[in-house]
């Protein structure tokens, strides 16, 4: 019995450092690749880390992947038979002097009769023939150019004119090996989707129930504040945000016909001081008061009144900014009521809004009377996202909510500054099903669909009617 133990462990063990061989190898193949010279921005996909990822999912929780689900994400593949190589890493690559939505790529081929079986096919992805082995797709959004070894592809929104590029490619010329080149520090991330430009080094990653992504960015748009600081919001909203940084955005310098609109580019950066928070937090009835028309019994045309109820989110957002500057500017422009604090419909049409001025701070909130807190308290984030999608579904009455989030639980956001300029976020996507990889359910919710309408139709009763 010990014998057969020794012998089974060391079998595991050999098995264990062949697998770990095998995928050593092909990504030391995979990295030891070209990409043009031009290259300006790269994606990386690592495939054999999601393959390894899917496949330890499939063991932990077979249940989750019942029928032909049970493949592996390699079989899923290799189940296309498009005749190509899929190596350890697919490169995909933008270049300098083409759109930056326009992307290349190469593959080497494997099976030449089925990589031509798929050029010919009609059904999945219909090609057109433009040239000795240069198809197009019939928008000419797709190209691809190929020769006995290797496929060069690239997809171009614009339609630009890609043959010149793609010859390139194949003849490898004007190319760079990938650790030689300013992207090398994507060779050894083992993340199962990384990118890089001048701009932007993001990683993403997909596990069981959870999407994790993370970017570093060159901020053109905030400037963090130094000691960032705020409100302490209700943990049990359906939606909470906080920002503590400043517009980089300059007001305009031209005259001209002005928005009237406080939410305007213009009077936003002209009223906001640094601080902005957000908080949806539950949802309450609100009472309008909807005016008709109807006839009594001498036939005349009489107004007539009714109270509308409703369910509405409970909102409030507050702003660090000029209050008597923008209290004095909504009254003006006849957009706010001074005595009821109510902001105009024609402004705000969806509900009534109320506004509050204070001590250098302004308060909007779907309540007529409400206090926050306002003190605030230290943080290394100078932004904040996170929404609840379970409330979200149950108190939006919007079925095109309710058909495209039910598969997530929560979405959490948040950024600090790491430099003068260069801002870290970091994302963190649940999903109901915590058992199932998230890119499979992902991939699952994409080919479902929707198919609920959109409906903007609110919950509301009709209460009291009153003639005039």
């Amino acid at each position: 019995m010990v014998r057969f133990l020794k012998i089974t462990a060391a079998i595991v063990i050999l098995l264990l450092i062949g697998y770990f061989c095998f995928f050593k190898y092909r990504q030391m193949q995979a990295n030891n690749v070209f990409i043009p010279a031009s290259t300006n921005a790269l994606l990386k996909i690592n495939v054999d880390e999601l393959y390894k990822t899917i496949a330890i999912s499939y063991v932990k929780h077979p249940n989750q992947y019942s029928g032909a689900d049970k493949k592996g994400f390699k079989e899923k593949i290799d189940d296309l038979n498009i005749g190509i190589k899929i190596p350890a890493n697919i490169y995909v690559y933008g270049l300098k002097g083409k759109a930056k939505t326009s992307f290349f790529s190469s593959f080497e081929i494997a099976d030449s009769l089925a990589f031509n079986r798929f050029i010919q096919k009609k059904s999945f992805l219909p090609l057109i023939k433009k040239d000795a082995r240069f198809y197009q797709s019939a928008d000419s959004t797709l190209s691809i150019l190929f020769n006995k070894t290797t496929v060069a592809l690239a997809y171009t929104p614009q339609k630009e004119q890609v043959k010149a590029v793609l010859a390139e490619i194949l003849s490898r010329k004007n190319m760079v090996k990938i650790g030689e080149s300013s992207f090398k520090d994507l060779l050894n991330l083992s993340d199962h989707v990384s990118f890089q430009n001048s701009e932007n080094f993001c990683k993403i990653n997909f596990t069981d129930g959870k999407i994790d992504l993370s970017n570093e960015f060159i901020s053109k748009l905030i400037e963090p504040a130094s000691k960032p600081q705020h409100r302490v919001l209700n943990p049990a909203s359906t939606v909470s945000l906080w920002l503590n940084g400043k517009f980089k955005t300059k007001l305009p310098q031209k005259s001209g016909a002005k928005s009237l609109s406080p939410f305007s580019k213009e009077n936003f950066l002209k009223f906001y001081n640094g601080y902005m928070d957000f908080e949806w937090i539950n949802t309450i009835e609100q009472v309008d008061t909807v005016v008709g028309y109807d006839y009594n019994e001498d036939f005349e045309r009489v107004e007539k009144k009714i109270l509308q109820r409703r369910k509405i989110p409970e909102i409030s957002m507050i702003l660090s900014a000029n209050d008597t500057a923008a209290s004095n500017y909504l009254k003006s422009a006849g957009l706010l009521d001074p005595s009821t604090g109510k902001i105009s419909s024609s402004l705000i049409p969806l509900y009534q809004v109320y506004f509050k001025g204070s001590k250098g701070s302004i308060q909007l909130s779907t309540l007529k009377s409400t206090n926050l807190e306002a003190k605030k308290i230290a943080s290394n984030d100078f932004f904040y996202f996170k929404v609840d999608f379970k409330k979200l579904i149950k108190q939006t009455p919007l079925s095109i909510i309710s058909a495209n989030l039910n598969v997530f639980s929560q979405l959490e956001m948040k950024a600090k500054s790491l430099e003068k300029d260069k801002i870290k976020l970091e994302s963190e996507l649940l999903f109901l099903n915590q058992d199932a990889n998230s890119l499979v359910q992902l991939l699952k919710t994409f080919k479902n669909g929707t198919k609920n309408p959109l409906n903007f139709c609110f919950n509301s009763s009709i209460d009291i009617s009153v003639k005039r």
